[in-house]
């Protein structure tokens, strides 16, 4: 497992490369593809589990810009 960190931002600037190639209808459903990814390697975002960052995004807590 990997044992890393990386921060939202660089997050959502994979999700933003990685868009056209995700079935998500906004980028929010790509970030959260990305943090899934993030769980199955075994990295945290901004020291979070990714997990609980994908439950943030689905009850309000943390903003992704729609672009």
């Amino acid at each position: 497992k990997h044992n890393g960190n990386i921060s939202l931002d660089d997050v959502i600037e994979i999700a933003k490369v990685m868009k056209p190639r995700s079935m998500a209808k906004e980028l929010g459903g790509t970030v959260k593809e990305i943090l899934g990814t993030c769980v199955s390697v075994g990295c945290t975002v901004d020291g979070k589990d990714p997990k609980d960052l994908q439950q943030e995004i689905d009850d309000g807590d943390v903003e992704i810009p729609l672009e």
